[in-house]
């Protein structure tokens, strides 16, 4: 351990742009394909056929914007220039994909089609470089967790706000109803969402000071230079435990509003799903309090039994049995926001482990 601490206004600056890019996972994925097919008139087919060539589009963009951020070298540092110059083009992205004409099904169709992708690009251009900060921030073997742990905890308020967003527009706005009303909701979470976003970019880009480089420059290709951290070995056994980690919590969380509305029967799924990311943010702070004391292997391996074990008594449930259902929500939440702030915690431990051995930098590559 270094002992290097981060001041809280430091760790809140460097936070916060996660609450706001947490706006993209819940409306895109929940809220904007139904939007979209019954309200605007995309067939569902071709949508869903569009937002999974856009996640495949992730798989080249992702490590290739982490190559060319390890490689940046500007007086501004290797990571503020990407968070920076993203914010606005991502923000107004954003606001036309939620926003789109009055048109027919084809030209629908392309405006959807292209503001997801570019969405999907330049958030890409922001998430990248700015994860890849957070290792840099400070070596501290602890105090990463903290930093790294609150990151992730605005990230699940961020995401509570988006599930709630829609609601919240109505609660606040005269909507007309019908389609007219949808329309408006929709551009109305994307005007909320535009400026905070480059607010809270702009605001870590000013307040966080980027390590000086010591490290020698890579001079390889992008897909030459991929190959050291595939002989990583720590870097490889985290990479696996994160995959098994993420299917275990990932598959139940997507299938939670299917589960609630066919298996129960009722139509509380959103309020379920706001108790999920309400349990995970207030327990976040035990997590990282059990990590300092236990290690931060072992207080993942347990938030992950907690999380994904709660879970186990779904298959015994049946129409009706929300309150039971409630109580298995509430114990997964205990252990789902360790399941996303230890991993990030450690991953840095690795680079730093790649640092050693390689006397390079590669925080980028390794988080796209």
């Amino acid at each position: 351990m270094s002992g290097e601490s981060v001041a809280a206004g430091q760790r809140l600056a460097y936070a916060a742009p996660a609450f706001a890019l947490a706006f993209v996972g819940i409306p895109i994925y929940v809220y904007l394909p139904n939007f979209y097919t019954d309200v605007v008139g995309v067939d569902v087919v071709v949508l869903g056929a569009v937002i999974l060539a856009a996640r495949l589009f992730d798989a080249f963009t992702d490590p290739l914007t982490g190559y060319l951020s390890d490689r940046t070298r500007t007086r501004f540092g290797r990571r503020r220039p990407y968070i920076a110059i993203g914010a606005v083009p991502l923000a107004a992205s954003v606001l036309f994909l939620l926003s789109p004409p009055d048109v027919d099904p084809l030209t629908a169709t392309i405006w959807f089609s292209s503001w997801l992708f570019l969405t999907f690009l330049f958030w890409t251009v922001i998430v990248v470089p700015y994860e890849s900060l957070g290792p840099e921030i400070t070596l501290d073997y602890d105090e990463r967790t903290a930093v790294l742990g609150l990151r992730d905890g605005l990230l699940i308020l961020g995401t509570l706000a988006a599930a709630s967003s829609p609601a919240l527009v109505s609660a606040l706005i005269d909507l007309p109803e019908g389609a007219a009303g949808e329309r408006q909701r929709f551009f109305w979470i994307g005007a909320f969402y535009a400026p905070i976003l480059v607010v809270l970019c702009w605001w870590c880009v000013a307040a966080i000071r980027e390590r000086p480089l010591t490290s020698r420059r890579d001079h390889g290709g992008a897909l030459a230079d991929l190959s050291p951290l595939f002989e990583n070995r720590p870097f490889l056994i985290l990479l696996a435990s994160y995959m098994v980690s993420a299917f275990g919590s990932n598959l139940p969380a997507t299938m939670l509003l299917y589960y609630v509305e066919y298996v129960l029967e009722s139509g509380s799924a959103e309020l379920f799903l706001v108790e999920y990311l309400v349990t995970g943010v207030v327990f976040l702070p035990l997590w990282i309090a059990l990590s300092a004391r236990v290690g931060k292997r072992r207080a993942w391996i347990a938030s992950m039994l907690v999380n994904t074990g709660a879970f186990i008594g779904v298959f015994f449930l049946g129409p009706g049995d929300v309150a039971a259902f409630g109580v298995l929500v509430f114990l997964s939440g205990i252990g789902m926001g360790a399941t996303l702030a230890i991993p990030s915690s450690m991953q840095a431990d690795v680079i730093d482990y790649d640092a050693l051995i390689s006397g390079r930098r590669r925080e980028g590559r390794y988080v796209g």
